[in-house]
This record gives structure tokens, C-alpha cells and sequence, in this order.
């Protein structure tokens, strides 16, 4: 009785967030736009390290949340798994990226600059292995195919080939 309930609670809380996430996507793209803007109407092309930061910066916060929003998604459909582990990793990526460009690294301490690339190595790390497993996964069930599928398979396949296709035949002697 109580499972039912929840899952409808964490349904509606999760609708909330996602509605919540939309309007952050909005702002966001708003404030990359609007940063934009001066650099459009001016013509240039040009931009100075500042004004590259903080675009990107503003470029970088509404990917992070339109991957959030995309988590949220995911779990209201039920998507759990391997699926959502890679969109924690991409937000974590997100997040690191942003924080290199934002990081003044004349100022920057040697351990922020070693510790955050050491984050980036293992969220690519793991980035990789949920691909890897992924793929393990689609074979596993590739090869735990029936015979009446396989058979299928080379049927249609047999089937498609043009009619003059002579398949090689076995000598008479063996």
C-alpha cells in the first residue's frame, strides 16, 4: 500500500522539479542570450577572455540544467540504471568544464587545478565503462537469441540476396 503511494508522491515531486527546470533552462539560455547580444549587435567577432568566460559560463549552466531536467525525465518514465548514471557523470563533466573556464589560473592553487583534473579523468573513466558495460549488455542479449530467431534472420537475409547469387556448393566426392 505504501509502495503505490510513493511512487505517485515521487512522480508529482518529480513533475515539480522538471516544471522548476524548465524555467531554469529559460533563464539560463536568456542570460547566454542576453550576455550575447552586445558582441551580435556590435559586429564583432572578437571577444575578450572576460566576456568568453562569462558567456561560456552562461553557455555551460543551461546544458548542465537541461541534463538535470533530462535526469528528472528519466526518472519519472521509470529510466533507472546504467541510463541515469551516465547522466550524473555528464552533469559532474558539465560541472568540472564550467569550472575550468571560470578558474583564474594565475590565482588558481596547483591542488584545485590537480584535483579538479583528477575529478575529470575519473568521470571520464566511468563515463567509459557505463558505455562498455552498455555494449556487454547488447551483446549478452544479441547472443541469447532463440534458434527460430536466428533461423529467421538468415532466412530474410537469404531471401534478399539477388537471384543470380549462387551460394558455393560441396564437391561430389565428399
Amino acid at each position: 500500500m505504501i509502495a503505490p503511494r510513493y511512487a505517485h508522491f515521487e512522480q508529482v515531486v518529480s513533475a515539480v522539479l522538471l516544471a522548476g527546470m524548465a524555467v531554469v533552462i529559460l533563464l539560463a539560455t536568456a542570460s547566454f542570450l542576453i550576455g550575447l547580444w552586445p558582441f551580435l549587435r556590435a559586429g564583432t567577432l572578437v571577444l575578450d577572455y572576460a566576456s568568453f568566460q562569462t558567456l561560456f559560463d552562461r553557455a555551460l549552466a543551461a546544458l548542465i540544467a537541461i541534463e538535470l531536467a533530462h535526469s528528472i525525465h528519466q526518472a519519472v518514465r521509470g529510466h533507472h540504471g546504467l541510463v541515469q548514471v551516465r547522466t550524473v557523470v555528464i552533469i559532474g563533466l558539465l560541472a568540472v568544464v564550467r569550472k575550468f573556464v571560470l578558474l583564474e589560473v594565475e590565482t588558481a592553487d596547483g591542488i584545485l587545478i590537480t584535483g579538479l583534473g583528477i575529478a575529470l579523468l575519473a568521470l571520464g573513466i566511468v563515463y567509459a565503462l557505463t558505455h562498455w558495460i552498455e555494449d556487454r549488455m547488447r551483446l549478452r542479449s544479441r547472443d541469447n537469441r532463440s534458434v527460430e530467431d536466428v533461423t529467421k534472420e538468415a532466412t530474410a537475409e537469404a531471401e534478399s540476396l539477388p537471384p543470380d547469387t549462387t551460394l558455393p556448393r560441396r564437391a561430389a566426392a565428399e
